[in-house]
């Protein structure tokens, strides 16, 4: 508590002088790395980036055809499947089934209301 009344009595030159050390104090080690050359760390640092880099742009060129190749066995598939005269019949079929079904239990509701 006694350190903060001592700042605050401090002149404002004073003060300002000691904000400015602590600032290049705790500055100089980020201001000594930027002016620094490039050094093993770096270049090891940039190659691991890179390795990363590409192997990332792999999968994704990977996935890519993996899913245009998958589209398309999808589009053949199901092209045949609707060219498939049998399944159409039975998909009718099953239609016609469920429609009767459908109006059917309409009209037994209906019935059933009316008396």
């Amino acid at each position: 508590m006694a350190r903060i009344e001592a700042l605050n009595k401090l002149p404002f030159l004073t003060s300002f002088f000691i904000f400015l050390l602590f600032l290049a104090v705790e500055t100089s080690p980020i201001i000594a790395k930027v002016l620094a050359p490039r050094g093993e760390y770096d270049f090891k640092l940039a190659e691991r980036e890179d390795l990363v880099k590409s192997w990332v742009t792999q999968q994704k060129a990977q996935q890519e055809i993996l899913v245009k190749t998958d589209k398309e066995l999808n589009n053949r598939v199901y092209a045949d499947i609707a060219e498939e005269e049998a399944l159409y019949a039975y998909k009718k079929k099953m239609a016609r089934e469920l429609m009767q079904q459908q109006a059917d239990a309409f009209y037994k509701k209906q019935k059933g209301i009316l008396g």
